[in-house]
C-alpha cells in the first residue's frame, strides 16, 4: 500500500527527486550532501520504489529533522515509473534527479541554477569534460545520441518541470539500462532552445560508467528493442538526418555482444543486423577501422579479441577524460 508523507509548505525553485530502492548503505550520504547544498530554496523529495531494507525509514526520519523533505512510498515499479512519480508531486519549477548511492558537491545546485535563464536544460557532468564550449540544441542532439560530448544520464542536469510530461517517460520495460538516454534525446527533440552546459563537476558518481556500450542485457533482442525506442524518440520527419549517428550507436552497441557472446553476431543472419547492414548502404555510412573489424570478422574468437581491445582502449580514454 502506498504512503504519503507530506507537509504544509510554499513552493521551492528547485525539486530534488531521488528514487529509493534497497539503498541504505550511501542513503545517508545521499541525502546530507543534498541538504547541504549552498543552494538552499529546493525541496527533497524521496521515492521509496517499495524498498525492502531500512531505506524507508532512513527516509522517514529525515522528515523530521528537515521540513524540505518529503516521503513517498510506493510499490515496486523501476527507476523510470519512480521518476516519474517524482516529478508529478514536485512543486519546484526545476527539477534534479539523484540516484540513491551518489552524492552532490556543495555546490552543484547553485552551478546548475546560474544558467537557468533563456534554457529548458541545465546539462552539468561527473567530471570536468575536456572541452569548454557552448553547443547548439543540433549539436546536443546529435551528441546525446551517440553520447560523446554530453552524459545520458537524467542526473547532473536540471530540467525545467513543465517538459517532464508523461510521454518522456512511456517506453517499454525492457529497455531497462538505457531509459536514461531514450528520456534525454526525446527531450531534446521536445525543446526550442538549446541546453545551457555547466562545465564543473556537479555529481558524485559512485559506480562505474566506463562501458563502451549497453551492457546490462548484451544480446541483439534487447539492442534491438532499444534502437527501436531510440529512433521512436526522433521525430519521424527528422529521422533521417540523424541516421550517422544511429548507426554510429548502432555498431557500438555491438561491441560488448561481440565480447560476450560473439557467435550472436559472425552469422550476420539476425534481421537487426541485416537492417543495419541495410542502412549503412542506404545512409553512405564509412566505418572507422574498430567498426570495420566488428562488422566483418567472421570468426568468434577473433571477433571477440578485436572487442575485448575496443573496450579496453575506451576505458583507457574514459579514464583519461579522452571519451569525447
Amino acid at each position: 500500500m502506498e504512503q504519503h508523507t507530506d507537509i504544509n509548505r510554499s513552493d521551492s525553485v528547485i525539486s530534488v527527486v531521488v528514487p529509493v530502492y534497497n539503498g541504505e548503505k550511501y542513503l545517508n550520504e545521499c541525502i546530507d550532501s543534498i541538504l547541504a547544498q549552498s543552494f538552499k530554496d529546493i525541496e527533497l523529495l524521496l521515492i521509496d520504489d517499495g524498498s525492502k531494507d531500512s531505506s524507508g525509514k532512513i527516509c522517514d526520519d529525515y522528515t523530521i529533522q528537515d521540513q524540505r523533505v518529503r516521503v513517498i512510498h510506493k510499490n515496486n515499479e523501476g527507476i523510470n515509473a519512480t521518476r516519474r512519480r517524482g516529478v508529478f508531486e514536485a512543486k519546484g519549477e526545476w527539477i534534479a534527479f539523484v540516484d540513491n548511492d551518489d552524492s552532490l558537491p556543495e555546490y552543484a545546485l547553485e552551478r546548475l541554477y546560474a544558467l537557468h535563464e533563456n534554457t529548458d536544460i541545465v546539462i552539468g557532468f561527473p567530471d570536468v569534460p575536456n572541452y569548454n564550449k557552448n553547443l547548439s540544441l543540433e549539436e546536443c542532439r546529435r551528441n546525446m545520441i551517440t553520447a560523446k560530448l554530453l552524459p545520458p544520464s537524467p542526473w547532473g542536469k536540471l530540467y525545467k518541470r513543465k517538459i517532464l510530461t508523461d510521454d518522456i517517460f512511456d517506453f517499454p520495460r525492457e529497455i531497462d539500462g538505457e531509459e536514461d538516454m531514450i528520456m534525454n534525446i526525446r527531450l531534446l527533440f521536445k525543446i526550442n532552445r538549446a541546453p545551457r552546459i555547466c562545465f564543473h563537476k556537479v555529481y558524485n558518481f559512485r559506480r562505474n560508467s566506463a562501458s563502451v556500450s549497453h551492457t546490462k542485457k548484451a544480446s541483439l533482442k534487447h539492442e534491438q528493442a532499444f534502437d527501436m525506442a531510440r529512433s521512436m524518440s526522433i521525430p519521424l520527419e527528422k529521422r533521417a538526418s540523424y541516421m550517422k549517428e544511429i548507426i554510429w550507436s548502432r555498431i557500438n552497441g555491438l561491441t560488448s555482444i561481440a565480447y560476450r557472446t560473439p557467435n550472436e553476431i559472425t552469422s550476420w543472419k539476425h534481421p537487426y543486423l541485416q537492417q543495419l547492414k541495410s542502412d549503412i548502404k542506404k545512409y553512405n555510412y564509412h566505418p572507422n577501422f574498430q567498426e570495420w573489424c566488428i562488422l566483418h570478422i567472421r570468426f568468434s574468437y577473433a571477433l571477440k579479441v578485436c572487442a575485448f581491445g575496443i573496450i579496453l582502449k575506451n576505458f583507457i580514454r574514459y579514464r583519461l577524460g579522452l571519451n569525447n
